[in-house]
């Protein structure tokens, strides 16, 4: 054919080309700026049913794509006049078809927002309030909702979307968007900034999807969230709905069902992961809590409630590589946040756990740090716990059943029961918000069929005292700032009753002969001997880190030895007098051993007296020199 010659082919491309250009040229005056403008404002208004407003005439863009680009854009709600907007942007960019637009008609196939700032305020104060908003506007999505609301409320089970119709929407990109809010429990003012991300529904009968980050006190936190039936769940239904976030604090992540109505619920699987449960706490802004570090934290757990109650079912955690399961409840909805549930650990650091809820010492330099009892009231909490094995600091325990609680500004920290010690004990810890800034301490301890052994050697006396079982019993409460001082201020009673034992690297023989002969002397010098006792009792008066004591007996076949005076409880220092009373045998009283009816002499002692002075684990003993008797 001749127009396939290259001279003619040539033309036609030329020609072409000429068209093309003549095209692209002309566009701006064949497309009204001033149309786009209105029909832009116009579809925007026809989605939503919210009033809009735009200052500026929209800039068009041909290339690579056709674009309209609309400035400083405002929404806001049609029956509010006053107060800030819905949503105000710094501008609205919308990729159009260039077809359409030659026609006279407008049609988005993208749109980006660009720096919008949302205020979720009157009316819309919760997320059940959002399907009530669109359900009361005039757009294209009002009608979808309401259409949607009504087949809802003929089947609330099983309503029937096929009478309701699906219209077209797109994808929405947002870029430094910003969303403000209030929380609905206590009121306070709340802002997600940041928020970058992809927001796609392409038909209302379908899935609805938001990808994307924001930036939540702080923390850069990535988003990807689905609902399966986006309009049902704006009309009040359920939906599948699946939710991820993941930030440095936290990533959880919810796959099940929901409902935002005013009966909002929901229900499914939840798991979640943080480096350190405080940090996620003072990062949602739920409690601050002035304790030693938590660690990490992990749950896996069916997962059903509202807004403001949810409950963890199947529950499987990990606190402080602590692995436990049970049930835990938390409520939200009476200003401050409630904690309550059961946990069953395989095995338990029961230091580490409860520094969590209240401040307990670890030892370190948090020890001299001022207390700080305002979390006492930021949260409260029942939480029962219970173990085979246990550790609290270098006691170990068996079958634990403990608590922690917090309430109306007192934490207490409770071993309802336990073994340990070879026996069994019972342990108590509260601490009390006495106000302007003071607080006030009480610890329990009780022990049952305990050893001595064990006890001593926690109380730093080495390993001196062996076998003897018996009973004690500690109360100590006072003033509280720091742990440092606890001790010196607080008041309390101790007593300790044991039966038969003894005393290693203790030749009792040697001390009363030395006792009466020489000056000073250490008890701490090596021997082999010891001493064996029947019965030990202690009962002791505490007042300002000083134990007065009142009862200190130690009694053996040879007789009873009995202490007086005083020993600190920091210093660990001695100020004792001891006294060890020998029984003097009786003579006989009736010639060839024949009994008389003459009434049995009082009994009578020898006494060896001495002072104990140095410490508890290098005490020195010197003689007191008294009337013979």
């Amino acid at each position: 054919m001749s127009w396939l010659r290259p001279r003619n082919l040539l033309a036609t491309i030329l020609m072409m080309a000429l068209v093309a250009g003549g095209v692209l040229v002309a566009l701006p005056y064949l497309v009204s700026t001033d149309l786009i403008r209105a029909r832009l404002i116009q579809e925007i208004s026809n989605w939503t049913g919210y009033t809009v407003e735009s200052r500026q005439s929209p800039q068009i863009s041909f290339f690579p794509i056709f674009s309209a680009s609309l400035g400083d854009v405002s929404i806001r709600n049609p029956w509010q006049s006053q107060g800030a907007p819905f949503m105000q942007a710094e501008r609205i960019e919308v990729d159009l078809s260039l077809l359409s637009a030659l026609m006279g008609n407008i049609e988005f196939t993208e749109t980006k927002i660009v720096r919008p700032r949302f205020v979720i305020d009157e009316p819309i104060k919760s997320l059940s309030e959002i399907g009530e908003a669109l359900a009361k506007s005039d757009g294209r999505i009002g009608d979808v909702v309401r259409e949607a609301r009504a087949a809802v409320l003929a089947n609330p089970a099983k309503p029937d979307m096929s009478t309701v119709s699906s219209q077209p929407f797109g994808r929405v990109r947002l870029e430094d968007a910003m969303v403000i809010f209030k929380r609905p429990i206590n009121g306070a003012e709340e802002q997600i900034s940041s928020i970058s991300g992809v927001f796609d529904w392409p038909q209302t009968s379908g899935v609805a999807s938001f990808r994307g980050k924001a930036i939540w006190h702080g923390e850069e936190t990535e988003i990807d969230s689905s609902a399966t039936k986006a309009v049902l769940l704006l009309a009040g239904g359920t939906s599948p709905l699946q939710i991820s976030l993941s930030s440095t604090p936290l990533t959880l992540s919810f796959n099940g069902s929901a409902n935002i109505s005013k009966d909002q619920f929901f229900e499914g699987t939840l798991s979640l992961t943080s480096p350190s449960l405080r940090r996620t706490l003072e990062w949602s802004k739920t409690a601050t809590i002035p304790a030693a570090p938590i660690g990490s934290f992990a749950l896996d757990a069916s997962v059903s409630g509202s807004a403001t109650r949810m409950k963890l079912d199947g529950l499987t955690a990990t606190l402080n590589d602590n692995p436990a399961k049970g049930v835990i409840e938390v409520v939200l909805d009476q200003g401050t946040p409630s904690i309550a549930g059961t946990l069953a650990f395989e095995t338990l650091d029961l230091h580490s756990v409860f520094s969590g809820f209240m401040p307990l010492p670890d030892g370190s330099g948090n020890s001299d740090a001022v207390i700080n009892t305002a979390f006492l009231k930021q949260l409260n909490l029942d939480l029962r716990v219970s173990a085979p094995k246990a550790t609290l600091g270098p006691v170990n325990l068996s079958k634990v059943a403990a608590t922690a609680q917090m309430r109306n500004g007192r934490a207490i920290f409770d071993i309802g029961e336990a073994s340990a010690f070879d026996g069994s004990v019972a342990a108590s810890f509260q601490l009390a918000d006495e106000g302007d800034g003071a607080a006030l301490g009480e610890l329990r301890l009780n022990g049952t069929d305990v050893n001595s052994a064990s006890i001593a050697s926690l109380l730093g006396l080495g390993k001196r005292f062996e076998l003897g079982k018996g009973t004690m019993s500690l109360v100590l409460k006072g003033p509280i700032s720091r742990w440092s001082t606890a001790l010196a201020n607080a008041k309390g009673t101790l007593s300790m009753r044991f039966g038969a034992g003894q005393i290693r690297s203790l030749d009792f023989n040697s001390l009363l002969s030395k006792a009466k002969t020489d000056r000073f002397f250490s008890l701490n010098e090596k021997t082999d001997a010891w001493l064996a006792f029947d019965r030990l009792e202690i009962k002791a008066n505490i007042m300002d880190g000083v134990a007065s004591l009142d009862t200190a007996q130690i009694q053996n076949k040879s007789g009873t030895l009995n202490f007086a005076g005083i020993v600190t409880l920091i210093g660990k220092s001695l100020a004792l007098t001891g006294d060890f009373a020998a029984p003097v045998a009786a003579a006989a009283t009736a010639q060839g051993g024949a009994a008389t009816d003459a009434p049995k002499p009082e009994p009578t002692f020898n006494h060896t007296r001495f002072f104990i002075g140095g410490s508890w684990d290098n005490p020195f003993i010197s003689p007191i020199i008294s009337p013979q008797n």
